[in-house]
């Protein structure tokens, strides 16, 4: 009796921890290279966090990620949500530095963050008084996202009734984690280069890619490339299906 508590118990704790995000989804969201705390970065002038946010100003994608990176890979010690809204800016050794002042919700403690928008760190560590982001964390702020996912699969015509649920979903993607982690160029690149297919039609089909890939690695299901393309597959048979006089091109070759 004691050996299959033993092996029940075993087998629940391999199925809880198979319910957390896959790793790889949180390295999407943090800083890459993210190290253990270290109290003196980002404590100071001297040690200010690189982000390398404005390396390269004119790329406003890779600025929003950059930026996207410092506001999510720290959580307060509770795992709360971290405010950066409160900046300003000094001059450091190398330029400009921005200081965040961050203020602990509940505890009303306050951190004052030095950020180096200019240069890039080759290792990034967790400031004193916060914790890095982890899958445990993930888990509950994705959780509302990856329902939504669950209401655009549950539709009977995603094209038409999921339109609102799936810009949603995009702008979270890429305002907080990146759409370009969700892109797979060898399994989009024949769908979203034919010229004979309508845009929108693309357009669905590249979200519906990017939501299940997410989905996959949210729920840290194996396979998370293989998943959805499966999952646009079968999408697009469904929209072939109601919406037969749309022009599709050669998707419906390229797909099957």
């Amino acid at each position: 009796m004691k050996t299959i508590c033993t092996i029940l118990f075993c087998f629940v704790v391999t199925f809880c921890k198979a319910q957390l995000p896959a790793q790889e989804l949180v390295n999407y969201i943090t800083f890459e290279n993210l190290k253990g705390p270290a109290d003196d970065y980002g404590a100071s002038i001297d040690k200010p966090i690189g982000t390398g946010a404005f390396k390269n100003i004119a790329d406003r994608n890779a600025m929003q990620n950059r930026m996207a990176k410092l506001r999510n890979s720290y959580r307060w010690p509770d795992g709360t949500l971290i405010d950066f809204s409160k900046r300003g800016s000094t001059s450091g050794k190398k330029g400009i530095v921005d200081v965040y002042t961050l203020t602990n919700p509940n505890t009303k403690n306050v951190v004052s963050l030095y950020v180096d928008p200019y240069n890039t760190d080759s290792a990034y560590y967790v400031p004193k008084g916060l914790i890095a982001l982890n899958p445990s964390i993930v888990e509950k702020e994705i959780a509302p996202y990856l329902k939504l996912v669950d209401e655009v699969k549950l539709s009977k015509d995603p094209y038409t009734d999921q339109l609102e649920n799936l810009a949603k979903l995009i702008n979270y993607l890429g305002t907080n984690i990146g759409l370009v982690n969700f892109i797979d160029r060898d399994n989009l690149a024949k769908v979203m280069t034919d010229t004979q297919a309508k845009n929108e039609v693309k357009d669905y089909l590249f979200s519906s890619y990017v939501i299940h890939k997410f989905y996959a690695l949210g729920k840290n299901l194996p396979t998370p490339k293989a998943y959805a393309l499966d999952k646009m597959r079968a999408d697009f048979a469904r929209f072939q299906k109601l919406h037969p006089d749309i022009e599709t091109g050669n998707i419906k070759i390229n797909l099957n």
